[in-house]
């Protein structure tokens, strides 16, 4: 495995580290069939591994928020004494517990999802040290276990955030920041509306034991969840691109610069480079090659192009639209409206249903084949009955 680059965090090249030991310790993973394919005994394994960091996630939760509560209740003389010195030593006891607390969880958090992360991949018949199409795997994994969200990298010129302003992004951070604290003081509030006064007194700090479990398993799911997409996704990927380009003639030049806009428009309607559409382009690119245009990234020229190219054409860039969209796991909104478009600009009849039974597919690891692609866009019979740009649900 290639070493983490320079300007990574000190953590994500730990997290490499730490994968790269975990590798020479143990024998190699044994895969029976593509990895993007969840057999039976992996999805029982995936399973076991996700049930685990759940719950320790919630249990380590639980606990540093039990221990914090504890001090606050056992130092609650100091404050009712009601002079200053009781008050300062009443806030320094509950502020160390607190931080101490918080950091052994947060190390152990860390350390765990680590571990957990690598032995999903393995469970999936997949090394974590392999270099070739999943070089770029380990990292997005490490990443992925320390909750740090994807670089924002411009491969090929591309910006994922050409349509964000700054400012949402601020907001957005200072909001995922400000979660958990809100919940727990909504759920402090209520207790104190429901129950009386002397039972709040005693046993008040305790409300965040369950929040905090709740929150920590909750973020524990999520990253399982992303950990085993991003395990098929090169797998995937490969797979996909070749049903997408692998079958008649030759693509055109027009058909290349097509293809490459939609995967570009995908990534900036995502707002994100996630490492699944990464592997996609490679997988792409090293089909149809590369184009420098400055405007690769802009989707108005994409819908212009469309609209001039012959319909068989526009149904393989169409369909590279929605192969992209459903990558990462998900289809928002923005990315449903500028399929929907895309399929009307090049006057083709697009199946979102379609688009969702290949989500489906992916996210559960079952298999892709060529014919879920080709139905996820069909050319209109020439009749006045059906007319361009229908979409179908």
């Amino acid at each position: 495995m290639a070493s983490a680059p320079k300007h990574e965090p000190v953590l994500v090249r730990l997290a490499l580290a730490y994968f790269q030991r975990r590798e020479r310790d143990l024998p190699a993973p044994s895969a029976e069939d593509a990895v993007h394919y969840l057999n039976p005994k992996e999805r029982a394994a995936i399973r076991r591994v996700a049930r685990g960091m759940v719950l320790r996630a919630a249990g380590a939760g639980a606990l540093s928020a039990a221990v914090a509560a504890a001090v606050e209740v056992l130092a609650q003389p100091l404050a009712e004494a009601a002079t200053p010195d009781g008050t300062v030593r009443f806030w320094a006891l509950v502020g160390v517990a607190t931080v101490l607390a918080s950091a052994i969880e947060i190390g152990f958090l860390y350390w765990d999802g680590l571990r957990s992360v690598h032995a999903l991949a393995r469970a999936a018949g997949l090394s974590l040290s392999e270099e070739g199409a999943i070089a770029e795997l380990p990292l997005a994994m490490a990443r992925v276990a320390l909750e740090l969200p994807n670089p924002r990298v411009q491969p090929y010129g591309i910006d994922p955030l050409r349509e964000v302003s700054r400012w949402r992004l601020v907001v957005a951070g200072l909001v995922y920041k400000a979660k958990i604290g809100v919940t727990n003081f909504l759920l402090k509030a209520l207790v104190r509306r429901v129950l009386g006064r002397a039972v709040v007194r005693a046993w008040l700090p305790f409300v965040g034991v369950p929040v905090t479990a709740a929150w920590n398993a909750w973020v524990a799911w999520t990253i399982v969840r992303e950990a085993t997409l991003r395990v098929m996704g090169p797998s995937a990927a490969f797979e996909l691109a070749g049903a997408l380009l692998d079958r008649g003639p030759p693509p055109s030049e027009a058909l290349k610069e097509a293809v490459l806009r939609a995967l570009a428009t995908s990534i900036v309607k995502k707002q994100d480079f996630h490492p699944n559409l990464a592997a996609f382009l490679e997988a792409v690119v090293g089909r149809i090659g590369m184009r420098n245009d400055g405007d690769l990234d802009d989707p108005g020229v994409l819908l212009e192009r469309l609209g001039t190219l012959a319909p068989s054409d526009a149904a393989v860039v169409v369909r590279a639209l929605a192969i992209a969209a459903i990558l990462d796991g998900r289809v928002t909104r923005r990315e449903r409206e500028t399929l929907v478009r895309a399929a009307a600009a090049a006057r083709l009849e697009l199946s979102l249903a379609a688009v969702e039974r290949l989500r489906r597919a992916f996210v559960k690891g079952e298999g892709l084949t060529e014919e879920q692609v080709l139905a996820l866009v069909s050319v209109p019979a020439a009749s006045p009955a059906v007319g361009p740009g229908i979409v179908s649900s």
